[in-house]
């Protein structure tokens, strides 16, 4: 925090009458909007010096053509710039702005904790009050100390938690998944100001945990389809698309698990609708067959790098359709879930022999240009008391797994 002081300089050198200059740009769009903007209007035009302004600070009224403008001895050059230091300060007279407390623009910025240009929009709304300096008397915006303290308290009486975003994370969600939770109440979340006239949305550890049990799959747990299944775009995961430009593309998600395309031959990943309008990227087949009668899933492990990964995942979106198939990502390999049945086989890609040794659960067969494929479980059914059944239904539920799962899991507790 400051008080409104003025600097005296003491010039080493400075431009003269009549002198040819050249704006210098001495900082970003984001670092301050006003001032870029302000430069930006004379960039690469041609001025000259109409009047020397030595006090209360070096700068000069500067003729660009039909308009003018007050520019500070350091924003402008001739292609021989001189540094002019700042040795002291000084009151014009009549001065006495210097008994208003204010802050800077960058310091506003961090007590809020938003972008510089966060804190223009704030002035440009009136929720802080900017300090007029029509003679640019300072490098940097300023805004009254006492409207950035009222924010401030607000902001610090505000709920905390986590953001969308950083739930996401955590539960291995697309953020856009996060915010249809939020709006159908699975993820309860508490909505609060956010930037220009916006909100977003805080989650607390309590409302966390409680979303981590519903919806983050677990290793016991087969895939839920979202994991996998972009059901707004009708695309997933490793899905191959091509266009005339582009030879072959994949359906990956970014480290905000975002559905969107990775270009192999320019190593490049695209979100969906720049591969859609861009690449006019298309898809290299249909990933939809009639649902398959329910005998249970054969399980695979396979390892990303292997020369089978890509053909045997196409040919199973594009025969077994994606309602017959479970995905679950992992860093270097992905784990499938195929139902048990039979399906038509005639690759020239692969050959039973290549997908065999990624067989963890199940049985494969390769009969007559077919795959036959058999699940390791067989149905059955037996008889418990209501009162027994019903707890071992809320020791699965805890434990986020189905009751067949939680049975087998304590059987072979026992018999191990």
């Amino acid at each position: 925090m400051n008080k409104l002081n003025h600097e005296k300089n003491t010039q080493t050198a400075s431009y003269e009458m009549g002198e040819t200059v050249y704006v210098l740009q001495t900082c970003t769009e984001e670092e301050d909007p006003e001032s870029f903007y302000y430069f930006k209007q004379f960039e690469k035009k041609e001025g000259v010096i109409l009047e020397v302004i030595e006090h209360p600070r070096l700068q000069y009224r500067v003729k660009f053509g039909q308009a003018e403008a007050v520019l500070y001895h350091e924003e402008l050059t001739n292609g021989d710039q001189r540094d002019v230091p700042i040795t002291g300060t000084d009151h014009p007279e009549g001065w006495e702005a210097d008994k208003v407390e204010w802050y800077t623009q960058k310091e506003v910025a961090d007590l809020l904790g938003v972008s510089k240009a966060t804190v223009y929009h704030y002035g440009k709304q009136k929720k802080i009050m900017k300090i007029l300096d029509p003679h640019r008397l300072h490098k940097e915006a300023r805004y009254q100390k006492a409207e950035v303290d009222r924010l401030v308290y607000e902001k610090q009486s505000l709920p905390t938690g986590m953001s969308p975003n950083e739930v996401a994370k955590k539960l291995g969600l697309s953020v856009q998944s996060v915010y249809k939770y939020i709006q159908d109440g699975s993820i309860k979340a508490e909505a609060v100001p956010y930037g220009d006239e916006r909100i977003t949305y805080v989650i607390s550890e309590t409302a966390y945990h409680e979303a981590e049990k519903s919806l983050k799959p677990s290793e016991t747990q087969r895939p839920k389809k979202y994991e996998y299944y972009d059901s707004k775009n009708d695309i997933v995961l490793y899905q191959r698309f091509h266009s005339t430009k582009i030879p072959e593309a994949r359906v990956v998600r970014n480290e905000d698990n975002v559905f969107g395309f990775y270009l192999p031959n320019i190593q490049k990943w695209l979100t969906y609708e720049e591969g859609i309008k861009n690449y006019t990227l298309k898809p290299s087949y249909s990933i939809h067959q009639p649902i398959l009668d329910y005998k249970g899933y054969v399980e695979l492990h396979v390892p990303k790098n292997e020369v089978v990964f890509y053909p045997f995942l196409d040919y199973l979106y594009e025969i077994w359709g994606v309602e017959n198939i479970r995905v679950r990502e992992q860093r270097d390999s992905v784990l499938l879930y195929i139902k048990a049945g039979e399906k038509p086989l005639m690759s020239e890609v692969f050959g039973i022999a290549d997908i065999l040794p990624f067989l963890i659960n199940g049985e494969i067969h390769h009969k007559e240009n077919a795959l036959i494929l058999r699940s390791p479980y067989r149905k059955t059914s037996f008889e418990l008391p209501i009162e027994l059944l019903e707890t071992i239904s809320d020791l699965a539920e805890q434990e986020g797994i189905s009751i067949s799962k939680w049975v087998e899991q304590k059987l072979l507790s026992i018999i191990k």
